[in-house]
């Protein structure tokens, strides 16, 4: 097999375009003896034929991603013979990124990080900034990884490349069974909070009812509607990976002008002269190093969501091009946000820290402008949410599809619906997932913060792995190249973030062991339940018949029903 860099399409009988596969050259080879560029002109288009080229295009792509230790699940020619097809364009790409980083974080954090660094907005702002700094010197990696190992997956696809199945397993291990479900229904969640409230109160009359409100609302009634959320985005995504990307879109813009009109009402305050917070020196006395670096974990949290673009490379239009300028467009887009509105909030006579416990924005928002403030704010939170919610069903739906394709996960996961070529038992699932955690409510909650620090142990891979692979494959295609010094920072950031917990706390406090074993007890705990998974379940040689019986069942109960 060898690489080339031309676009060959594959289309179907009907002449519709299946897929478009950057990274495959049909030069050679017998079973490509009736096709020309990627059409079938034998003159009989018969399906046997597009089923071949498909279901060969699938195997060479596996190829090109270094599966060839046939160990790992030893069915490559059995995979989905569906392939997604490439309709994200660069608006859609961008909206993805905004989508899936813009949710609760925006709304959830500010206080907190002002708090963390010692009531100084100037500081505070700088957090912001070095945060979404984070996030865009990670992109221009990720960019480098999603062009040159052009595949949908994301850190599976790219840990296996770097380092072997088993890692590459490792990794959907823990987003399958506890962050990406977990993640998706903190946000379902928070969105659901907030129709619980307007539903029932209209609008608080102060903030001690406000926070009796929320206290009291039934924590049924916040599942029911997460779950219906959950089940809209579902829904959409199932019904059209079309629609799916103009919902995304619409939504990405409508918040992103909420948004503005929220900073609107904090340069009206500052050409009113209120900007009496930014008298205070730039390092407050309060301010300390251990705080400067929480408030650091907790910007970067809410500016978590930019790597979910390369768990759909696969479905992006010329992805040399635009995967780069999605990324980059979409995080500048979200930084110049998340900046203009925190300096929005500092100026006004309501300062994030006076209401560090109740949803501040609509205390905000309803100073300024009273009632319809309060209901304008909450339509900004509703639509952020579920853009966000939106955004990580697409991504998380792909990744699920994609692992299953590649022996990680289930085979049935990677099967579609034929007439709207969507990945619709991945959907089903990740709905399903998404709803035991929604259910399971603060309990889950719990799991899923002790396993974040997992997160930055995988991400200290994926960077250094991009180094590694500089090292061992010069040559290697890479038509979007970072500058080396980008990929060292993020190693060293991502390494400190791992390494965080050791200094939150003075080493003889009992509080500071609980912390380290919960946090780092959950990560190793992750990876020790997965290994036997693996062996028992994903390693050929070792792997029980059982399983393979399982899921051999369970794709042809997915057919009955008309999946492919």
């Amino acid at each position: 097999m060898s690489i080339c860099s031309d676009t060959v399409p594959i289309i179907s009988c009907n002449g519709s375009l299946i897929n478009e596969h950057p990274d495959i050259d049909f030069a050679a080879g017998p079973s490509e003896k009736n096709v020309s560029g990627g059409r079938v002109d034998d003159g009989n288009c018969n399906v046997e034929a597009t089923a071949t080229l498909v279901r060969h295009t699938s195997q060479l792509a596996k190829e090109n991603l270094c599966r060839e230790d046939s160990a790992v699940a030893g069915r490559g020619n059995e995979v989905s013979q569906i392939i997604l097809k490439r309709n994200l364009t660069l608006a859609g790409g961008s909206s993805l990124v905004i989508g899936a980083i813009i949710g609760s974080g925006l709304f959830m954090l500010p206080d907190y990080i002002y708090m963390e660094t010692g009531g100084s907005p100037f500081m505070s702002l700088t957090v912001w900034f070095v945060g979404g700094l984070v996030a865009f010197f990670g992109s221009i990696c990720y960019a480098e990884l999603a062009t040159s190992i052009n595949v949908s997956g994301g850190e599976q696809a790219y840990l296996t490349k770097m380092y072997g199945p088993l890692v590459g397993f490792l990794f959907v291990w823990t987003n399958t069974l506890i962050l990406n479900p977990g993640g998706l229904a903190a946000i379902s969640l928070y969105c659901s909070e907030y129709i619980v409230v307007n539903i029932h109160n209209g609008y608080a009359k102060n903030e001690t009812e406000l926070q009796e409100d929320l206290a009291n609302r039934s924590p049924y009634i916040k599942a029911a509607f997460a779950i219906l959320i959950m089940g809209v985005a579902s829904a959409v995504n199932a019904f059209s990976s079309e629609l799916g990307d103009k919902m995304n879109q619409l939504f990405a813009v409508v918040k992103v002008s909420a948004i503005c009109v929220i900073c609107s009402i904090g340069f009206y305050w500052l050409v009113k002269g209120e900007w009496t917070q930014f008298e205070t020196p730039y390092v407050s006395p309060n301010s300390t190093i251990n705080g400067a670096i929480n408030g650091l974990m907790l910007s970067m949290w809410a500016y978590g969501g930019w790597s979910f673009l390369s768990w759909v490379t696969e479905e992006i239009i010329n992805p040399d091009r635009n995967v780069p300028l999605s990324l980059f467009i979409g995080i500048s887009v979200v930084c110049a946000v998340y900046l203009l509105f925190n300096f929005a909030i500092f100026c006004g006579p309501l300062i994030a820290h006076e209401i560090s416990d109740s949803p501040f924005i609509l205390i905000y928002a309803k100073t300024a402008w009273g009632g319809w403030g309060w209901f304008f704010a909450s339509f900004c939170i509703l639509t952020a949410t579920y853009g966000a919610v939106s955004s990580n069903t697409i991504s998380t739906t792909r990744f699920y599809h994609a692992c299953a394709r590649d022996g990680h996960l289930p085979r049935a996961l990677s099967l579609c619906l034929p007439s709207r070529s969507t990945p619709i038992v991945a959907i089903l699932f990740n709905f399903l997932c998404t709803a035991v955690y929604i259910i399971a409510g603060k309990h889950a909650a719990d799991v899923v913060n002790m396993v974040m620090y997992a997160q930055w142990v995988y991400f200290v891979l994926v960077f250094a792995g991009l180094l590694l692979l500089r090292y061992k494959r010069p040559n290697m295609r890479r038509p979007f190249r970072a500058p080396i010094l980008i990929p060292i920072i993020q190693t060293i950031l991502s390494l400190a973030m791992v390494l965080s917990p050791f200094f939150e706390e003075s080493s003889t406090s009992d509080t500071y062991i609980t912390n380290l074993a919960k946090k780092y007890g959950a990560v190793v705990g992750s990876i020790l339940t997965g290994i036997p998974f693996y062996l028992l379940c994903i390693y050929k040689p070792t792997r029980l018949n059982i399983f393979d019986k399982l899921s051999d069942d369970l794709v042809k109960g997915c057919k009955r029903v008309g999946f492919q």
